[in-house]
């Protein structure tokens, strides 16, 4: 079960419009920035992120360059850059205000500039968009592009009507504060015609507020049916603050567009008062549709809190994380009886949703067949108690033979166990080699004992260790790669200490 898999801090819609229509007629929404990796710390209170963001942009002819920047809250210009009251066209922020470095102290710590002439394409077709590399309003500010920003991409994909959805991906950024201090951003964005350095703002945003790590959200999806989740939301605020939460089925590609695409399937639950020393937990939340037959659906947790208006944090509870093999194997082995049968035993110390187990055997060179399935001993499928199997299957195979289990659960989901073989009807020895002679390089072991700890290894006939294997617990052992020649095997037992010598001929054609 896997916890936290991806952290989103989620705009959820704001937009801004120029009194100025025939030039620029832009909106921005939706925007998300996911957190990829951990915070790294490159300094005294210096601490690099690397992010992906996305958003959605409306926009006409006039909105050919579009730039983002973005600084610590405590950083932010005061006065404004822009008279936001104001809707007519304004000179763009310069080195006063943005930094001149990707790490200048008290100025911007993010300036993104992208070259958006191109306009719109064709629709649901992702086209790259340059990254503009200097700023031409003020060519002395540092503008993040793939230079200083290894593996930075953008894309965009034409959505319909006057809509794009942008990519970002791979941005680093750089700030002047601990990483494990809460960060708040504030942003100025703004869109012109011209990417000249007379060009002014036609239309423009002004000190957008993000917070990229409080609260936060913890839990997993649990395997069992009906699905359920497992949450907590944490937050560092010492003040109590107010969150609820929605729940929204994913259509599975990794963005969140709650209305659209991503189906609401719980909530809004609460509101809920947390604090640091006051978390919200719940261990058992119902969705809707979670008692479906095969349900596999991935599940975005959306939280909003009182101390991010406007704003929504997110954790995407993959379905992934809910299939681990359907039980638990202490043990596997298979073993000749007789001439004509082979026994398999196995015991399980739990079983999740079982079904049962689908007996699979392989003859030589020959390919998987199923040869029986036992049902499942855990009541409805469920069981943390030892449980004991046995199948016995009539094989008078003269070679070689592989088996291996499919556990299977309720939903038809399955893995396979590890292999085991055995030796063929009329074949001696606790230890059995094939092919031998080999003509390809490749051989095979097979321990007829299935338990103990084997420490193995090939030598030349001139003694000279070849290849080791230490601490093998598997029965059986492909060994590849062989050069032509004569070889001995050595296997001792490390519980018993007994030591076994097989000679090998490899004699490639």
């Amino acid at each position: 079960m896997k916890k936290i898999l991806h952290l989103f801090l989620v705009i959820a819609s704001f937009g801004f419009y120029s009194g100025l229509k025939a030039q620029c007629d832009l909106a921005l929404s939706n925007v998300s920035v996911e957190l990829v990796g951990t915070p790294v710390v490159i300094g005294p209170n210096k601490c690099q992120i690397t992010v992906n963001v996305q958003f959605d942009l409306d926009y006409n002819g006039g909105s050919k360059y579009v730039y983002f920047h973005s600084y610590l809250a405590a950083d932010y210009p005061s006065p404004s850059v822009f008279n936001c009251g104001s809707s007519a066209s304004q000179d763009p922020p310069t080195h006063n205000q943005l930094g001149t470095a990707v790490d200048d102290i008290g100025k911007s710590m993010l300036d993104v500039g992208l070259d958006n002439s191109s306009g719109h394409g064709t629709l649901n077709v992702p086209v790259s968009v340059p990254i503009l590399t200097s700023y031409l309003p003020d060519p002395t500010v540092v503008l993040t592009q793939p230079s200083n920003s290894l593996g930075m991409t953008v894309t965009k994909t034409f959505k319909g009507g006057m809509t794009d959805h942008f990519v970002i991906s791979n941005l680093k950024v750089t700030f002047n504060q601990s990483c494990a201090a809460v960060l708040i951003v504030k942003t100025d964005v703004w869109a012109s015609n011209s990417n000249a350095a007379s060009a002014k703002a036609q239309c423009y945003i002004c000190g957008s507020t993000q917070i990229f790590n409080d609260p936060t959200i913890t839990g997993f999806k649990r395997c069992n049916r009906p699905r359920t989740l497992s949450i907590g939301i944490q937050t560092v605020s010492t003040t109590p603050i107010t969150v609820s939460y929605s729940l929204y089925k994913s259509d599975g590609d990794a963005s969140f567009e709650p209305g659209t695409d991503d189906i609401l399937v719980g909530g809004p639950s609460g509101p809920f008062t947390i604090s640091a020393g006051s978390p919200y937990f719940n261990d058992n939340v119902s969705y809707t549709g979670n008692n479906a037959p095969g349900e596999k659906s991935d599940i975005w947790v959306a939280v909003t809190a009182s101390s991010n208006t406007g704003m929504t944090t997110l954790s995407l509870f993959e379905n992934g994380a809910c299939f681990p093999l359907p039980v638990k194997l202490t043990y596997f082995n298979a073993r000749r009886n007789n001439a004509s049968n082979v026994g398999l035993t196995w015991q399980t110390a739990q079983e999740l949703n079982a079904s049962g187990f689908e007996i699979q055997r392989q003859v030589g060179s020959g390919g998987w067949q199923v040869v029986g399935f036992v049902a499942t001993q855990a009541l409805n499928g469920n069981s943390s108690s030892l449980l004991n199997y046995s199948f016995n299957d009539v094989n008078g195979a003269k070679g070689i033979s592989q088996y291996r289990l499919r556990a299977i659960d309720i939903d038809a989901n399955s893995k396979f166990s590890e292999i085991r073989a055995v030796r063929g009807d009329g074949q001696a020895g606790k230890i059995i080699v094939y092919p031998n002679p080999s003509f390809d390089g490749k051989v095979r072991v097979i321990f007829e004992d299935v338990n103990g700890t084997r420490d193995v290894s090939l030598t030349d006939m001139s003694g000279r260790l070849v290849k080791q294997w230490a601490g093998v617990t598997n029965n059986n052992l492909q060994i590849d790669n062989v050069p032509a020649g004569y070889y001995g095997l050595r296997v001792v037992v490390r519980e018993t200490g007994e030591q076994s010598i097989e000679k090998i001929v490899v004699n490639k054609r």
